[in-house]
């Protein structure tokens, strides 16, 4: 049987080996695709604002719905990652070129039927979320998205699996020339110098952005030899019981977390509605870009940590498992700190962003105050996170699962209640904030425990 060593890459020395340089490694090219793609999401608002706020909400309210389709390619792409992390670190390297060709095949059957379904849905659902007067933007910006979903679910499944692979570089150019594309593409979609599309052409922009860099992933996986370590052929796709469990026993809850995030995050703007109208729903999506533009180095290193702590608990070494766990809190809560601090402070001058027109200029004090609100719960994150990317690196979605509703379920109640009684957008920020402090420290204690159960009996060094 082929192991590991034969074909090792670059990359795949670089996961094997010591935890703390290999979040580093990964995490880095990680954070850079990401701050370039956050970067790009939030040239998106911008251009879009330039629409004026309705269309500004709009994108906030297709949100929640397209989140269901990322869901389920992030809950493949997850399971995938986390089941070849743990080959590799077994040594197992047909095994993990297996995986990789059936996360391929599980996503475009699963995503295209979901996709299919939001697009001859969408009208009812976003009207049922509270589109109201910008139900025709939606559906405009929405049609392109959910009529190619399918290929933008599979971009991000393949750049998971480079990243599993130790392959970050890979993952960050591609990520990296879809990004670049779209910021090109979105003036010359948008606005009647280009196509003059409107808010349709800010979603063509995107779709095709991802369609030019899913075709370099396809080239490098299919077509450059030995410039991956996994392997992927028509041969490997053929289903396999076993295979589909372990990656479904991660990526089912992984889905079902990202469903929970979009039901709560369309029932938040419901209840911000109540409070706030529209310019509310506006004034939250906003910011709440910004944050999680604040969290992406958080992400990056716990999306980093996931194969590394994979194949730590492949490979059964309780020093390099309990290495990466705990380095990963401290390295992620040092970027949140000094982030948290720099919104908090400039919040006015961030907010400029989405404010620099006339139409939209009346909503910067509002969405000032709810920005130092938000950001104060960031040094926090750091465990919760963390505390996910433990239970997902070790096969056990169903406590990330748990994790994950409880921090974001509990805000709606809490929100609910401060909406009747105070009646207030601040205590809307007040209970989102606190909900999510308290939402990342309790799983951080649950995280802790289940580590220390887990390397009951594995050794430690070679």
């Amino acid at each position: 049987m082929e192991s590991v060593e034969e074909n090792r890459t670059k990359g795949v020395d670089t996961l094997l080996g010591d935890p703390k340089k290999a979040i580093v490694a990964l995490s880095v090219p990680f954070m850079i695709a990401m701050v370039v793609q956050t970067a790009n999401n939030l040239i998106d608002s911008v251009w879009v604002a330039g629409l004026g706020p309705g269309a500004l909400a709009a994108v906030g309210f297709v949100f929640p719905l397209f989140f269901i389709l990322v869901g389920v390619g992030n809950g493949v792409g997850v399971g995938a990652a986390s089941a070849i992390g743990r080959a590799i670190g077994r040594g197992e390297k047909r095994t993990a070129d297996k995986i990789a060709s059936q996360a391929m095949v599980l996503t475009i059957a699963v995503s295209i039927p979901i996709s299919a379904l939001l697009l001859i849905f969408q009208r009812p659902l976003l009207l049922i979320l509270g589109a109201g007067d910008t139900i025709d933007l939606c559906v405009d910006y929405g049609t392109p998205i959910f009529l190619m979903g399918a290929f933008m679910i599979l971009n991000g499944v393949m750049g998971g699996i480079l990243r599993a692979e130790g392959n970050a570089k890979a993952a960050m150019n591609a990520q990296l020339l879809m990004a670049g594309s779209n910021m090109v593409l979105d003036p010359l979609m948008i606005y009647d110098y280009g196509l003059g599309l409107g808010i349709a052409g800010a979603a063509w922009a995107t779709v095709v952005a991802s369609m030019i860099s899913l075709g370099v992933m396809f080239y490098l996986f299919f077509f450059a030899k030995k410039r991956t370590y996994v392997t992927m052929t028509l041969r490997d796709s053929k289903p396999d019981k076993e295979i589909y469990k372990d990656i479904l026993r991660i990526g089912i809850p992984s889905s079902m977390e990202m469903l929970i995030i979009s039901l709560v995050s369309a029932v938040m703007n419901m209840l911000i509605i109540i409070v706030g109208g529209t310019d509310g729903v506006g004034i939250y999506v906003s910011v709440w870009r910004l944050i999680m533009l604040a969290m992406i180095p958080m992400m990056a290193i716990c999306g980093a940590a996931v194969p590394v702590c994979a194949a730590a608990y492949g490979a059964q070494r309780k020093d390099k498992l309990r290495s990466a766990y705990f380095f990963g809190i401290r390295f992620s809560a040092v970027f949140l700190v000094i982030l948290s601090a720099l919104m908090f402070v400039f919040a006015e001058y961030v907010t400029l962003i989405f404010t620099y027109d006339a139409s939209t200029s009346y909503l910067r004090d509002d969405m000032v105050l709810c920005l130092r609100y938000l950001c104060l719960f960031l040094p926090f994150v750091a465990w919760g996170g963390m505390s996910t990317t433990l239970f997902q690196a070790v096969g056990r979605g169903f406590n990330s699962f748990i994790s994950t509703t409880f921090r974001n379920v509990l805000q709606l109640p809490v929100c609910y209640i401060l909406i009747i009684t105070v009646g207030t957008m601040e205590s809307v920020w007040w209970g989102i904030t606190s909900m999510e402090i308290i939402g990342s420290l309790l799983p951080g204690l649950w995280s802790l425990i289940l580590l220390g159960s887990i390397t009951k009996g594995m050794r430690s060094g070679t």
